[in-house]
């Protein structure tokens, strides 16, 4: 009662609400996998064996940074992410960037994603009237790959979101399983 008095004083008017505005149902089934402990054992072994190289880190809807992994990396991206991010790991990206600028499609939507002369990764969606640019930006990388940006074909090795620093998962979104966090999923209920 104090508080709704002091609310009033400063020229405030409370509602009362029947549920908090930060209160959710999830929307979908399933264990969403956390960017825990066990996840990042996981992507240092897929990077010791070569299968994975950049992880994707969307840190607000639509907004994301790219991370090279290598095993001496990993533990300075993992601290540098952002609270509550979508991760999503990606094999290495090629070498051979002539071979991935030839894979691009005659039309459509891509991803192009390739690391600059400083190391920096990059990345740029682009329809067929933009190839021309981004086979331009891409050129002169040291390594680069092509990702669909159609959902049933942009399947990551595997994905996870990042806990709050107590452990607990709080973030609303959520990623689309991968067979490998299916997989997951499944140990970590029979566990």
């Amino acid at each position: 009662m104090e508080a709704l008095v002091r609310t009033r004083h400063l020229g405030l008017f409370a509602e009362r609400m029947d549920a908090s505005p930060y209160g959710f149902e999830e929307e979908e089934e399933g264990i969403q996998r956390p960017g825990d402990d066990d996840f990042w054992a996981c992507l240092h072994r897929a990077v010791c064996d070569g299968v994975a190289g950049i992880l994707e880190e969307t840190y607000l809807e639509g907004a994301t940074r790219w991370h090279h992994l290598t095993v001496d990396t990993i533990s300075t991206v993992r601290a540098e992410l952002a609270p509550r991010a979508r991760l999503e790991v990606w094999p290495p990206l090629s070498p051979d960037v002539e071979t991935v600028l030839r894979a691009l499609p005659t039309e459509g939507l891509i991803e192009g994603v390739w690391q600059d002369e400083s190391g920096r990764i990059l990345s740029a969606v682009a329809n067929e009237d933009d190839f021309p640019e981004l086979t331009a930006r891409i050129s002169s990388a040291s390594t680069a790959a092509l990702l669909s940006v159609y959902a049933d074909e942009r399947v990551p090795l595997f994905a996870a979101v990042m806990p709050d620093q107590d452990g607990v998962l709080r973030a609303r979104w959520r990623t689309v399983p991968t067979p490998n966090d299916r997989h997951w999923a499944l140990h970590h209920h029979q566990s």
